[in-house]
């Protein structure tokens, strides 16, 4: 029956600037979660600048437009990345870009309704403007994912984007990732500064979720368009995303309580 099927997290990954590598980030987690047994899918949410099938080297078989046809199967949508991940590509340059942009709100939430029934875990890489359409992913995410690195610039910037996003009523769990640290001491500062202004202006807890250091073996797989955690497996970056992966797989929930949160999210855009 339909009312007892099982129902997948949706984790949002964005970020405040471009450039932290958050589609990378989102990329190597989904690959990372697939290979621990976790069903997943990638929905790359990036509104005309979208990158994933280029970092897979693939040619999508659908993409977001497609998602939004209720006609089409998520089966039939799916382009099949590494490790099982399933790929749902988002929309590159201007095509669709308007008419998907000034949609209805409401009916990207219907999209992640729809994804989630189809998985345990739902990854969605969102833009870096969370003012428009993707603020609607956002809103209606399980997990929040901040990527950012210890630059000041992109530390401003991700708490604008979390300010922004709390101001429209996001109440869902929250966590950073440090992207690109030369150093430990880089990532726990980076860190602390958003948790530190986040809770004092925001009342929000921030989950620190972990870093990923600089590794030049990041570099050299987006140049030979693969992903870092399958062309370098042992790398110090493929090493700190797993246990990104490990800290964030999901455990069996209450689907009654998790029923009346997406009930809550479905109310803000009525």
């Amino acid at each position: 029956m339909a009312g007892t099927q099982p129902q997948g997290k949706v984790f949002v990954v964005t970020g405040g600037k471009g450039g932290t590598g958050k589609t990378n980030f989102a990329l190597n987690l989904g690959i990372q979660l697939s290979r621990q047994g976790v069903r997943t899918i990638l929905l790359d949410a990036d509104f005309g600048h979208a990158n994933v099938d280029i970092l897979l080297n693939i040619a999508p078989k659908a993409d977001l437009v497609g998602l939004l046809d209720p006609s089409r199967s998520v089966a039939d949508l799916l382009s099949e990345g590494p490790e099982g991940l399933g790929v749902i590509c988002g929309i590159s340059g201007l095509r669709h870009e308007r008419s998907v942009c000034e949609s209805d709100p409401l009916m990207y939430v219907g999209t992640l309704l729809r994804l989630r029934r189809s998985c345990d875990v739902l990854i969605v890489d969102c833009s870096e403007d969370v003012t428009g359409s993707a603020a609607s992913f956002a809103l209606a995410c399980d997990q929040l994912i901040l990527v950012t690195t210890p630059e000041p610039t992109a530390i401003a910037d991700s708490y604008a984007s979390m300010k922004l996003l709390f101001q429209r009523g996001f109440c869902a769990r929250a966590g950073v990732v440090v992207n690109m640290a030369t150093c430990l001491a880089d990532a726990v500062d980076a860190t602390r500064r958003l948790q530190r202004v986040a809770e004092q202006f925001l009342g929000l807890s921030l989950e620190n979720l972990g870093f990923i250091p600089f590794d030049k073996h990041v570099v050299a797989a987006v140049r030979r368009q693969e992903p870092f955690l399958t062309r370098y497996p042992r790398c110090a970056a493929s090493v700190r995303l797993e246990s990104i992966g490990r800290r964030l797989q999901p455990v069996p929930s209450n689907r009654s309580a998790r029923a009346g949160v997406w009930g809550r999210v479905a109310s803000l855009f009525l």
